[in-house]
């Protein structure tokens, strides 16, 4: 829940929040888009992973768009 950008020295890494009762291996899946595209694109580098983040940076380097991302836990 409360997934959201933390952008600092023009790294763009999303976060999120995740409940106090998640079972134990409980893994995340992160996808991203460009604004006006209508699918989402896998983060290879996020797939099945157990931290609450991901580095979007390379995939957000154009600072004049804007993105969405979104995660499945």
């Amino acid at each position: 829940k409360h997934a959201a950008f933390s952008s600092t020295n023009f790294e763009n890494i999303l976060i999120w929040e995740t409940k106090a009762d998640i079972p134990p291996g409980t893994v995340f899946d992160v996808q991203y888009k460009q604004y006006g595209e209508k699918v989402w694109l896998n983060k290879h580098e996020c797939q099945s992973i157990t931290q609450p983040f991901c580095n979007l940076t390379r995939e957000t380097e154009n600072f004049t768009e804007h993105y969405y991302a979104r995660v499945r836990a």
